[in-house]
This record gives C-alpha cells, sequence and structure tokens, in this order.
C-alpha cells in the first residue's frame, strides 16, 4: 500500500465515523418529543453498530485475500484512527452544533454507548481531563505508527511483495566449479571487446536510487551493496536464488524484487 493511500485511508474511515454520529446528534437538536428522542438513539446504536463493522469488515477482507499485506494495513489503520481521531472529533463537535470548549470543559455527554447493570443500553459520559489525556495520547500514538521509519521496519515494501528482515547472520554456500565435458571445445566467458561494467560510487548511487524507486527498504539496499552487487548490470544479472543466498530474504521475496528490477530496467517500469 502506498504510503499517502494508507495515510488518506485512515483519514477517510475516521471522518465517515464520526460525521455520521454529527449528523444524528444535529438531527436531535431542538427535539423535545421522547419518542422522536427514542427513536433517534436507536439510530445511534445501528450507527455504532455499522462503526465497529466499518473498522473490522476491511482488516478480515485483507487478511482473507491478501495476507502479505496485512500487517501493513493493520498498522495504517489502527494509526490512521489514532492519530485523526481527535481531529475529526473536534470537527464533528462544531458541525453537531455544540462547542470545542464545552467538550474540554464538560467532556462527552451521552456519547457514547455503556451497558447497565440491567443490561440496558445507556450513554456513557467521559469527563474531560479522561478525553483530553486519551486524546493526547491517540495522537501521539498515530504520529508514531504511521512514521515512514516505523511502517518500513514492521511491514517492508509493499511492491515487491513480503520482503522479510534481513538474516543477521548470512554464509554463502560454497559453489562447486564444473569444467567442460572431456574433448569439449572451450566456451568463451567473456564476450570479446566488451569490458565489464566496473563498480563506482555513481554506479552504486544509481543502484541505489533503483532500488528506492521500486520501493526497497534500506536493509535491503545496503544488504545488496555489501553483497558486491554494485551495478545494476549486476543486479539484473543476479538471479532469485544468489539474491536469498547473498542477503537472507525469502526466495518469493527476491524473485518478486528480481521481477521489478528487470521490468524497471527493460521497460521503464511499464
Amino acid at each position: 500500500m502506498r504510503y499517502a493511500l494508507g495515510i488518506l485511508y485512515g483519514a477517510i474511515i475516521t471522518g465517515i465515523i464520526f460525521m455520521g454520529s454529527a449528523i444524528i446528534k444535529l438531527a436531535g437538536n431542538g427535539v423535545t418529543d421522547q419518542a422522536e428522542l427514542d427513536a433517534l438513539w436507536g439510530i445511534f446504536q445501528i450507527w455504532t453498530v455499522i462503526s465497529i463493522l466499518i473498522i473490522i469488515a476491511p482488516i478480515i477482507i485483507v487478511y482473507l485475500v491478501k495476507r502479505d499485506m496485512f500487517k501493513e494495513f493493520l498498522l495504517f489503520e489502527v494509526g490512521g484512527l489514532a492519530l485523526f481521531t481527535p481531529m475529526w472529533l473536534l470537527f464533528a463537535t462544531e458541525v453537531a452544533g455544540s462547542s470545542v470548549v464545552e467538550l474540554f470543559t464538560i467532556g462527552i455527554q451521552s456519547g457514547l454507548i455503556w451497558f447497565y447493570p440491567d443490561g440496558s443500553l445507556v450513554g456513557g459520559h467521559i469527563p474531560p481531563f479522561l478525553l483530553i489525556s486519551l486524546l493526547g495520547l491517540m495522537t501521539l500514538i498515530g504520529v508514531i505508527i504511521l512514521r515512514p521509519s516505523f511502517l518500513a521496519k514492521h511491514t517492508g515494501p509493499s511492491e515487491p511483495g513480503a520482503l522479510k528482515a534481513l538474516k543477521d547472520d548470512v554464509s554463502l554456500p560454497a559453489v562447486k566449479e564444473v569444467g567442460p565435458p572431456p574433448g569439449a571445445e572451450p566456451i568463451e566467458t567473456e564476450m570479446p571487446g566488451v569490458a565489464p561494467p566496473i563498480a563506482s560510487a555513481a554506479s552504486e548511487d544509481e543502484l541505489r536510487s533503483l532500488l528506492t524507486e521500486i520501493g526497497a527498504p534500506d536493509t535491503i539496499i545496503s544488504a545488496i551493496l555489501n553483497a558486491g552487487i554494485a551495478t545494476v548490470t549486476d543486479l539484473v544479472a543476479t538471479s532469485p536464488d544468489q539474491l536469498v543466498a547473498a542477503t537472507g530474504i525469502d526466495k518469493k521475496s527476491a524473485e518478486d524484487l528480481h521481477m521489478l528490477v528487470q521490468k524497471k530496467v527493460w521497460f521503464g517500469g511499464i
């Protein structure tokens, strides 16, 4: 999932939930008839259930359909809800006809559904000191979770697939050299007149730029460079199995990364 898209998703679902509640509260302003108030309370209970489904249903769908991006999606949703809840709560309060000053001095009155000891549903209250503490804590949690470095550390890139964290110790397997069969003519290993690519600071920068563009994290980029792959040509010529041995990522992730590199080099990312 793209970073901007993940942020936008968290902001949208939070806004839908709070604006739906604000519309219900706005409809009840000035209503004194008990039957109408009871009907609005019933609608608010239904909207509460719908809001829970809005939060849970996408998580379940992503888990069932695209499990490799489940953790990333979950972090974007949790971080988005935490970061944007204070903002949308303040905006929804004004839309519903109340004031932010009242919100912070009186708290939330009958704004949450609680179970009464007899099993009935009643409107719960949140005192102002607890509300301010919760909003501040949620903002802090949202900022931490939605930091690009935090997401990259706990999810990895989304485009190449499930690129996992590098292993601490990766040893290269021994390679046994096999010569030509008896009587066979030797095969030229190099093209005459064509010099192999020479590693340089410029070639490493070009390779790093390519890997960054396709979404590879810094850990993968550093592992590739440390493995002696210092040019784009070297990386294209490296098989997924060699990438697995050199960097320690799983084979599926290596195949996805190798495919994206070839696609970018040969077809410009089309």
